[in-house]
């Protein structure tokens, strides 16, 4: 290892745009990290020298990265995390889980402590969500004792054919100055850079045995509206068509390029790259690899549409050489005069021209721990009130929500429900979210009904709660209204309870309603947890029950359940000062033992126990318990976790019971949230709530279809598709 070479561990690898750019300015790329396997392809066809991680950033570890590297630390960390939730091409979803990768990508800086850092998004993530996201991402490098430098770059700047605007993150713990790369300042032998399009494109016809050249077939009636497309232009609206072959302009995929200009921005897809400037075609992925700045001689390994995503987020390599010699000079101490940064171990608010967006408020009664609070936070509603009995709740909701008032008692009383609506007088509220105490309905409780016509679900004291969320929802009339309950409520009575509760609704002037069982692990919630979800509203819109985004058994286009492996393995087993509710359960040493005779992803099973181990300190024989002796798997979503202080199941690796955050992190609570009480307490807090990024997805939703004024028949085909479940008929 040469010692005038930097070190660069890379990250978020892909294509290796990145690697490229940095390799050409001198830099040696000492390990490379995906979970893609056709970045591994590609990145050992192209760097078979070098080693490759192929492995889920959030499983990976400093210890994995530095047995790797046979103990050699970085000096540099390089990479792009996933951008789907901020992209413009995307939904613009807050809830996407892949948004939170940055805090895999800090948690290996701050292990590995680099001397700097590049860290590469797209421009939405300094407006999307008024730009929380953004500012969550510096403090959180800056608390890792980072300066922080950030810009918007444009490749087109850096000798690149295409305007490619990306944010570009640059932290360091050094004190030298830097600013970052105004333009291409020298050339470099490898990358060759264009004007334009037509310079870029000219010649590949030409060029024999070129790899990645592969074009699709393209269908008559492509054809023919690819023939009507000008350079540099869409295609036509779909009244000046031919009748036969009309359809709405979408995207670059009915956009020609122009060969005097720069292209627009790449996006990854089978069909997503623009038409040729003049050829009737779309491009194929080298010619989309020209317009990224890669040199022809880099290959591209997988199927076509695996191609098209490797090169269509790249990050262009003679912007990745031009960041990193400006990158070399600031190691150097080269560099004089210095961009404004923002200071380590310092908390910031990153300022920007606030956008005047409407403010929707919402309230939660029975919040426990408050899981659709943080939800209907993240989507940027204004929590005007909680309300819970439990004298602990109360503890973490303050801890956790300071400015939002908590009022605690029995919301079944006439003076708590005379000190809510007081407290709400004269406020509008457009949601009410909650979920009533589940005992009378649920699997895990005593549910004994007398089938008889006299029965009535009002006397039940189980069930009053549902009733009295009822009153405060006539009361506070919210446009919506949200209410979750476990799945036994449905069958309650032979579906007779839930029958009258929707009468009542209906009589309340909410008619649009609507239930459904869902299962948060669809939209991206590491456990299958199954919930009863009923929503309301008194303004005719649909019931915008969200799109499906996360499969069992995913088809190759779609994305597989997230999972236990996911969510808590990068979390030590040691108790971590910085992380709060991470201190294990003390289990006895026979306790322990069973433990390790159960195998991963399975329930104990007696048989397995030598004899010693057979029987429970009070002499009953063991059994196969479905949730206190079951090990979660790694590679699978846990099962539902419950509440109480023994029912958490046991570590996918360790022989013991998961702790609370572990538990709170199957139930994506962020790690800044706080439990309070005892170990008890915790459990049952972090057992009984909603998951927070299914509150978000929800909450999204709703204002989604405010805003977009989503009624019967004004629903959008694009918002079908994409955003909305198939509606019931």
């Amino acid at each position: 290892m040469g010692s005038d070479k930097k070190r660069v561990l890379s990250l978020f690898t892909g294509a290796g745009g990145l690697d490229l750019g940095f390799h050409e300015s001198g830099f040696e790329i000492i390990l490379a990290s995906d979970h893609w396997k056709y970045s591994e392809l590609t990145f050992k066809e192209n760097f078979p020298n070098t080693p490759f991680l192929c492995e889920d950033v959030q499983k990976l570890t400093s210890k994995k990265i530095l047995k790797a590297t046979n103990n050699i630390k970085p000096e540099v960390i390089i990479g792009g995390p996933p951008c789907q939730g901020f992209s413009q091409v995307g939904d613009k979803n807050s809830s996407d889980p892949r948004n939170l990768l940055f805090e895999h990508y800090v948690r290996l800086v701050d292990q590995l402590k680099p001397k700097c850092f590049i860290f590469e998004n797209v421009k939405g993530i300094k407006s999307m969500f008024s730009g929380r996201y953004l500012e969550r991402v510096i403090n959180s490098f800056a608390n890792c004792g980072y300066n922080i430098y950030y810009k918007t770059l444009n490749a087109k700047n850096y000798g690149v054919p295409q305007s490619r605007e990306r944010v570009i993150i640059f932290g360091t713990r050094l004190e030298n100055n830097y600013i970052f790369p105004i333009k291409l300042l020298k050339k470099t032998r490898r990358l060759k850079s264009f004007q334009n399009c037509g310079d870029a494109l000219r010649d590949i016809e030409n060029i024999k045995n070129i790899t990645s050249h592969i074009k699709l077939n393209h269908g008559e009636k492509v054809l023919e509206r690819y023939k009507l497309v000008k350079p540099g232009c869409n295609l036509p609206s779909p009244d000046k068509l031919p009748a036969s072959i009309r359809r709405a302009s979408f995207g670059n995929t009915y956009y020609r390029l122009d060969p005097e200009t720069h292209a627009p921005t790449m996006v990854p897809g089978n069909n997503a790259f623009p038409i040729h400037p003049w050829l009737d075609r779309s491009l194929t992925p080298r010619e989309a690899a020209r317009l990224q700045s890669f040199p022809d001689k880099f290959v591209f390994l997988g199927p076509r549409k695996e191609q098209c995503k490797l090169v269509g987020n790249a990050v262009p390599p003679l912007m990745a050489y031009a960041l990193a010699e400006s990158i070399k000079m600031h190691l150097n101490n080269q560099i004089k005069g210095s961009e404004i940064y923002f200071e380590k171990n310092a908390t910031h608010k990153i300022s920007s021209k606030p956008k005047k967006e409407k403010e929707y408020t919402c309230i939660d009664l029975f919040s426990g721990a408050g899981g659709f609070v943080r939800g209907f936070k993240n989507s940027q509603y204004k929590v005007l009130l909680s309300a819970d009995f439990d004298f602990d709740c109360e503890k973490t909701h303050n801890l956790n929500y300071p400015d939002i008032p908590f009022i605690r008692g029995d919301l079944s009383s006439d003076a708590v429900y005379k000190k809510i609506v007081d407290n709400l007088k004269n406020k509008k509220i457009d949601v009410i979210v909650g979920g009533p105490p589940c005992q009378g309905f649920s699997i895990f409780g005593k549910r004994r009904f007398i089938k008889t016509k006299d029965y009535n679900p009002h006397s039940d004291d189980r069930n009053k709660l549902v009733f009295s969320y009822l009153k405060y929802v006539k009361a506070l009339k919210p446009k919506w209204f949200l209410m979750e309950n476990v799945p036994g409520l449905t069958s309650l009575d032979n579906g007779w309870f839930l029958e009258s509760l929707i009468k009542q609704i209906k009589k309340m002037g909410y008619k649009n309603v609507e239930h459904r069982i869902i299962n948060t692990a669809d939209y991206g919630v590491p456990q299958t947890r199954k919930r009863f979800l009923l929503i309301a509203n008194r303004l005719d819109y649909i019931i915008p029950w969200p799109k499906q985004k996360y499969f069992d058994n995913p088809e190759d286009w779609q994305l597989p359940y997230r999972t236990v492996g996911e969510a808590i393995l990068d979390l030590s087993p040691k108790i971590n000062k910085k992380i709060s509710n991470h201190e294990p359960m003390k289990h006895t040493d026979s306790v322990i033992k069973r433990f390790s005779y159960i195998k991963e992803g399975k329930k104990i099973n007696p048989d397995d126990l030598p004899e010693d181990l057979k029987y429970s300190k009070t002499g009953n024989l063991i059994k196969s318990y479905s949730k206190v002796f079951y090990r979660l798997s790694r590679d699978e979503p846990s099962p539902t976790l419950v509440p109480g202080h023994n029912a958490f199941p046991i570590h996918p690796t360790q022989n013991r019971q998961i702790t609370v955050r572990e538990a709170a992190r199957l139930q994506t609570f962020p790690d800044d949230v706080i439990f309070s009480g005892g170990s008890g307490s915790q459990c049952k807090q972090v057992g009984n709530a909603f998951p927070v990024l299914a509150a978000e997805y929800f909450a999204n939703h709703i204002i989604k279809a405010m805003e977009n004024s989503w009624k019967k028949n004004s629903v959008s085909n694009l918002a079908q598709y994409s955003l909305l479940h198939k509606t019931r008929k």
